[in-house]
Formats: structure tokens, sequence, C-alpha cells
């Protein structure tokens, strides 16, 4: 775990010489910058990325993006601007509680080559671990702090709440936004430092693999594993072109989004009839949208009942129940406990029986049960087997009832399924009679302009043809390298001469099997942990409008194509961009990085520039509770307008607040004048209902 303690920025844009302290003691976590728009929030929160990743961390590549003060005097420099950045911080073994504390500092300069054109140096980082002693310096600075907190977690931790919304709003087309949410997703998760050892571990199977074709040049080994060794070669180059399909599919969206707003800005001008048609089309393209999306979703379900252990008992319910008689003769014989050993463990630990009786150490329940754990651990293995088989056959038998309602929902979601796909039919047949119309128009731009939307279309379609194609091809080729490996390793084992190749690639496969397993194991149950915690998340902060919302918003759910999908009545889905407030937007956005990063396990500061942004009321109070609440150490930059109405919730959990102020808002903005003349952001130690000479408004805010 690491904790901001401090920060001190020297020239740093407009932080000239400015110092804050952070709090991090619990209850009292949250730290509140109080501030207006333009006084340096976001140069805040940049200045801080900086210090800890560089200039990587950067909105926009050195020179392009300037670090010193705009306003700089002769007095203050003389051809060079010193930059610094420092931030005290902390790590605490969450195991032994031992705290480390320590002095980041990062430097750079601008040198002035001519008048108005500035030169950037290189920058340079060093790490002080702080001791009672004094301090000794980190030799490998940058890669301790990429241990402690990895570049790729930028953006989950300090994060923009306008920039944050692009997860759920259609900034670009659906595909972008997946790709944004996906990014977020295998960030925090360390699905590429996963990829990455699987491809090392890869390697290193085919160098074994290579060399037994060597060695056995001419057999049927040798045949094998050249094979082997073209499909792997085959996938990596189809998965490569499938990537930059897929970036091509994502830049055509884009270009289609524009090119259909240009070509409905055309329409709309026109007035009238054309007006009418625009609107038309609109309504049509967004209806013909969520009704693909609610299809998905029916889809998924229609899938889950013909995946669920349900069907298994629907079809051979009476076999189970057969062997569930024969299982608990078994049980009533004493063969097997009736009772799971992970059962009675649980009840010893808690100290509390199922029917509410101790069973602390020296009660006769603590003996019974410890009794039963005796037995079960003197089971052989078919018996443990039985016991297992029993305890499950109790909890899934069904009769003919269950079968019934089994089949009445498969039923039920089919007809559901094939509703939505008539409706999409009909929603497309519209679509395409109110472009046949829009093309009937004989007018130049008109024409122009649904060329283009018809030229991009026609590349998606062929990009959406091309991928699937692909897809498919990949499939295909896994399935003959899973073939040809097995075929391989038999002969493999047959020969003795090569038993050391073989182990070391059975070696390098289990390897592999554990890595596949645990991104298989990410990309599956994690993400299912993180749909379910997002949701939980966001009706927590959204329950106060529950009612008024009239039971609008069913959940939320993050799907396996890295969809955040939002569902109402009748599982039907709704368009954050169209169906949700700009609160609830905010809510679903923070509930989507929280969840993220409570399933990850990472414990980190959360930085969030203007997180309140468009909400109001109890959302906004739910909200700020939530984080306050579930975050190690919280630190907001929050407006006059956020804060206000959540001010007894910032008593409970702010322990510093301080407030920014920017001496060019004098008399506009600020009451007082400054004491200073140049451009630069003040600060001042009052807190979130408190005012002093230096940060009072010129009028009520």
């Amino acid at each position: 775990m690491i904790q901001l303690r401090s920060a001190t920025f020297k020239n740093f844009r407009s932080l000239r010489d400015v110092s804050i302290d952070f709090a991090y003691e619990k209850p009292k976590v949250l730290t509140v910058i109080r501030a207006e728009n333009a006084v340096g929030k976001t140069t805040l929160l940049t200045a801080l990325t900086w210090a800890l990743f560089g200039d990587a961390a950067l909105p926009k590549r050195r020179p392009e993006y300037r670090l010193h003060p705009l306003h700089l005097s002769a007095e203050e420099v003389v051809g060079r601007c010193e930059i610094a950045v420092e931030v005290k911080f902390a790590t605490i073994d969450e195991e032994t509680g031992e705290v480390a504390e320590f002095n980041l500092i990062r430097t750079t300069a601008d040198v002035l080559v001519e008048e108005g054109t500035w030169q950037p140096q290189p920058s340079s980082l060093v790490v002080l671990r702080l001791t009672s002693k004094g301090s000794r310096e980190i030799e490998n600075p940058t890669a301790m702090i990429d241990t402690l907190m990895p570049m790729s977690l930028k953006d989950v931790f300090f994060i923009d709440g306008d920039r944050a919304l692009a997860f759920i709003e259609s900034i670009g087309e659906r595909t972008a936004k997946r790709k944004r949410v996906e990014d977020a997703v295998r960030q925090l998760l360390g699905l590429d430092l996963l990829e990455g050892a699987q491809k090392h571990v890869d390697e290193a199977r085919l160098e074994a693999m290579r060399a037994v074709k060597r060695e056995a040049q001419g057999s049927n080994l040798a045949s094998l594993a050249e094979k082997e060794e073209q499909l792997t070669a085959d996938i990596a180059t189809e998965t490569e072109r499938l990537t930059s399909l897929t970036d091509d599919l994502t830049a055509t969206d884009g270009r289609l989004t524009r090119a259909r707003e240009a070509r409905e800005k055309i329409l709309l001008e026109g007035g009238g009839d054309r007006q009418q048609l625009a609107k038309a089309l609109r309504k049509a393209e967004d209806d013909l949208s969520n009704e693909r999306k609610n299809s998905e979703s029916l889809v998924k379900a229609l899938r889950s009942y013909l995946n669920s252990s349900s069907l298994t008992f629907a079809l051979a319910g009476s076999a189970i129940e057969t062997a569930a008689s024969v299982l608990r003769d078994l049980e009533d014989q004493k063969v097997i406990p009736n009772t799971l050993p992970e059962i009675v463990q649980e009840r010893i630990e808690r100290g509390v029986c199922i029917c509410g009786a101790s069973v602390t150490p020296g009660t006769p329940g603590h003996e019974v049960l410890c009794g039963l754990l005796n037995d079960a651990s003197k089971l052989g293995k078919h018996n443990e087997i039985l016991m297992h088989l029993n305890a499950a056959a109790n909890r899934r038998v069904l009769g003919l009832d269950g079968k019934t309602n089994w089949v009445n929902a498969m039923k039920e979601s089919e007809r559901s399924l094939q509703s939505s796909l008539g409706t999409i039919r009909t929603l497309e047949d519209r679509v395409g009679e109110l472009e046949a119309q829009i093309r009937g128009i004989p007018e130049k731009d008109i024409e122009a302009a649904d060329r283009l939307v018809r030229s991009e279309e026609g590349e998606q379609t062929r990009l959406n043809s091309e991928i699937g194609k692909l897809r498919g091809r990949i499939e295909v080729f896994r399935q003959q390298l899973d073939d040809v490996a097995k075929s391989r390793s038999k002969e493999l084992n047959r020969e003795s001469k090569f038993i050391r190749r073989a182990a070391e690639e059975t070696a390098a496969n289990d390897l592999l099997g554990v890595i596949k397993g645990t991104i298989a194991a990410l990309q599956g149950e994690t993400l299912v942990e993180v749909s379910q915690k997002m949701n939980e998340i966001f009706m927590q902060m959204i329950v106060a409008e529950i009612d008024s919302l009239r039971g609008a918003i069913r959940s939320v759910e993050l799907t396996a194509s890295y969809d955040i999908v939002v569902h109402g009545p009748g599982n039907s889905s709704l368009d954050p961009d169209i169906d949700l407030s700009g609160a609830q937007r905010r809510a679903l956005t923070l509930a989507f990085i929280l969840s993220l990063i409570s399933v990850s396990g990472v414990k980190a500061p959360n930085v969030v520039d203007t997180p309140l942004g468009m909400t109001s009321g109890a959302v906004k109070r739910a909200i700020l509770r939530y984080a306050a609440e579930n975050s190690p150490q919280l630190i907001l930059f929050l407006t006059h307008d956020e804060i206000r109405g959540i001010e007894e919730v910032l008593d409970e959990f702010v322990g510093v607040s301080v407030t920014f102020t920017h001496s060019d808002h004098f008399p506009l903005k600020i009451k007082n004048k400054p004491p200073t003349d140049i451009s630069e952001t003040l600060v001042c130690r009052c807190d979130h209902r408190s005012w002093c000479q230096l940060c009072e408004l010129a009028k009520a805010n």
C-alpha cells in the first residue's frame, strides 16, 4: 500500500511555489482541494503524475506541452527555468504494518534559446529512503516506483472526472468505447504483464521443440514439430492482422459517426421536411442500436440456460434422483458423512453452530465438530468423492416442477429473442427507407454527404466481415495446433532419447497452462466480479433517487466484450447518453473505476479532479460517502458548486482541506487584490466552510 504524505511544486506551470499536505489517517482519509476552474486543479493532477511517471505522463510531448510558468520576468530567470516536484510518500506492509517513508524529487529545466523559444531538458528522478538516522538514495528509483504503482495504472488512480466519462459516453463509436474499457481492465488486472510472461514461456517451449526437430531430422516427430511451429507462427501472424483490422474498424467507426453527423447537420439546416427526415432517421438509428444491445443481452441469457446445470437436471432428473437416493442410503449407513468438512471447519472457526449454539473450545459442540472433522480426514479418495456428490445432489436435485420451470423459462427466452430479432429487421427496414428518401433529395451537398456515409458503411461492413473470417481462421489454427501438439507429445514420449527434451517441454507447457488459466480467470470470473461490484456500487450511489426513477434502472453490467450496459425493465437496454442523467453517468463512471480498484486489490491513493460535476442532492452525497468510506486515501479537487450541499459529509471525512485561487482572477472572480503581481496559483488553508482575505470571492457563489 502506498500513501501520499505531502507535495511541493516549484515553477510547474502556474504552481510556482505551492506546498500541500495530504490526509491519510483513518477515518479522515479525505483531502479536499477547493478550487474553481482555471486556477490549477488539472495542473496539480498533471504535476503529481509527472513526478511519479515522468514525461510519459504529460498530456503532450515537450516542448509542445510547456512546463515552466507562462509569464517569467527577467528577474525570475536568466536563460533557464528550474522546475521541480517533490513528493513525500510512505509504503505500508499490510501483513506486518511496517511503514517505510520516502522522498521523491523529479527535476528538469526549460532553457531559453531565443526570445519566446524554450528548449526542454531531460528530467531526473531521485528517491530517498528516510530513516531516523537520515536518508539514503535508492539505486534504481524508476524501477521502484514502477513496482509500487506501474504507469499502466495512472489513469485509474489519477482521474480527470470529465475525461473519465469516455468509458460510458459515445465519444467516438462503440468500438472505441469498448477499447477504452478493455484497456482500463487490462491495466489494473495486469493482463499485459501476464501475456508478456506467456510469450516468454512459449518461446522457451518452442526452443525445446526446435531442438527435438533438429535431433530427430527426417522422422515423423520432426514433421510434427515443423507443423506445430508453422501453426504457431500462423496464429501469431493472423492475430497481428486481427489487431490491425480492429484498429482500422475503430478508425472507420469514428469516420462514419462524423459523416452521419455532417449529413444530419445539412438536413437539419434545410428545415421543414428535411429536418423531420433527419430527426426520424436519428430516432430509428438510436432505436436500432438499443434493440441490437437488447438482442445481445437476450442471446447471453439464452446461452446461460443452455450452459446451466439446470439443463442436466431437466434432461436427466430421474437418473439423478436415483443416484441421490443411493447416496442418502450411504449417508444413513455412515459410509460418508452428512456434512462437508469445509462447513464443519467454518463453524469451528466462527465458534457458532448452524443452530445457533456455541461451539467454542471446551464446549460439547466443539468436541462433536472436531470429531466429525477427524472422521472426514480419514476418508479414502472414493468416499470423499461420494461425500461431495451427495452434497451436490442434495443441493441440486430437481423434480418435475423444476424441469417444467426450466423448459418454460427456455421457451420464454427464445420467444423474447425472436421478438427482438423481428424488431431489428423492422428497424433496419425503417432506416433503409429513410436513407432511400435522403438519397432521393436532388441536392449536391446532401448527395456528397450521403455518398461519404455509404462509403464508410461499406468499409465498416467489409472490416466486420474480414474480422469475423479472421477469427474463424485463428480458431481453426488453434484446434489444429492442439491436435498436432497431442500427436507430437505421444511420439515424443515413445522415444527414450528425447526424455530430457520432453521434460523441458512439459515444464514449459505446465507453466503456460498456469499462466493461461490465470488470464482466463481474470478475463472470466474476475470480469464477472468487476461487473457485480460495479452494479453494487452504482445502485448504492443512486439508491436515494430510485423512487423518482420509477424503476427505470434495474442493473448495470460489464459484458465479456467490455461493454458497460444499463438494464431497464424487462431486461431492456438503456442508452447512457440518452436515458441516464448527467449525475447517473458520473456515478456509473466512478462505479466502474472503483469496482476495478476493489477487485484488483491494489491499494493506492485515489486522486480525482471534478468528481461530482453534473451531480446534485442525494446522488452527490451518496457518491462522496461511498468513495470516502471505501478508499484507502482519497484526494478530491472540488469546485464551490460541487461542495454545495455536501458540507456535512465533508465534515465527517475531511482530514486536510486547502483552497486554490489564481492571481489573474482579480477583480472579476476574487474580491481582494492578491499579494503578488505575477500570474500564479495561490494557496490558503481555508476549508470547505471558510473564507479568508486571499480566497474570498468577488460575489456570492
